[in-house]
């Protein structure tokens, strides 16, 4: 399965109205299949209540699918639709993620990123995908760590 992640870059280009990040959100939601991802820890570091991005962050949320999602009551329609979606990440997973951020070869002057390795890996536990990022050169790294791996990093 090929999906896209979203990192905290990329939520914060779409809340600010980004054309880019704008264009290529329209065309992953147009396209169907597995709707965009995005991590909580991301979804965290991005929010801010704020009435002027209210409707930003409304639009973008029915769009996008929250990993993990942590809710222990499903609606039909709110399902997961995916085992990697459904699962979430078990104890292995954040063990990786932890290895994960102590080997990636980081560009200079850059500290690890927990949230970073979580995307890189949340793409990779999908069987592949792509990262949109900001920080293009950290997910390069991240996914480097990760052996066979089929996980690209897109700028925004």
């Amino acid at each position: 399965m090929n999906v896209v992640v979203y990192d905290t870059g990329m939520l914060l280009a779409l809340v600010d109205q980004n054309p880019r990040a704008h264009a290529l959100h329209k065309g992953f939601v147009a396209a169907g299949g597995h709707q965009p991802i995005v991590p909580g820890p991301a979804l965290s570091q991005a929010w801010r209540t704020s009435p002027k991005i209210a409707y930003a962050w409304k639009r973008l949320l029915s769009d996008v699918v929250v990993h993990p999602s942590g809710r222990t009551g499903y609606a039909t329609d709110l399902v997961p639709r995916c085992l990697p979606c459904a699962g979430g990440v078990a104890l292995a997973g954040w063990k990786t993620i932890g290895d994960m951020i102590g080997t990636a070869a980081l560009p200079p002057k850059k500290r690890p990123d927990p949230v970073d390795a979580l995307t890189v890996f949340i793409a990779a536990s999908h069987g592949g995908g792509s990262v949109l990022t900001s920080d293009v050169d950290d997910i390069r790294a991240y996914a480097a760590t990760l052996p066979g791996a089929d996980v690209s990093a897109v700028a925004v």
